[in-house]
């Protein structure tokens, strides 16, 4: 999936156009992750996997955002394919996981209030 990321990349197409066609595939490629991170063999772990959809749908569209302000999906591709997390891939889950938990904040501030 990467290696076209990359041929297109240097193709006029822009860069947000591009990643909105692919990101269903990232939002499912983040769900079976997610699936795969929170199951557990003796069924004792919390049942997280019906949230690993919910929360892989805006962090696929946080990350598309991210990439296109960023102007970094060619080296964020290039990391990928060469399996490591560098400056460009850090950068881009960095702004997100922060978005993310902004936008959390209010939900949890409910939930769990300061007392």
């Amino acid at each position: 999936m990467l290696l076209p990321l990359l041929i297109l990349a240097q193709t006029s197409t822009p860069t947000e156009d591009l990643l909105m066609v692919l990101r269903p595939q990232l939002e499912l490629q983040m769900t079976r992750e997610c699936e795969k991170a929170v199951n557990s063999p003796d069924g004792s772990f919390l049942n997280l996997r019906s949230i690993c959809s919910e929360i892989s749908q805006p962090a696929s569209v946080c990350l598309v955002e991210e990439i296109s302000q960023q102007g970094s999906l060619a080296q964020v591709a290039r990391e990928a394919l060469e399996g490591s997390l560098g400056p460009a891939s850090l950068g881009v889950a960095s702004a997100c996981i922060e978005r993310l938990m902004q936008s959390a904040k209010p939900v949890w501030d409910q939930e769990f209030p300061l007392r």
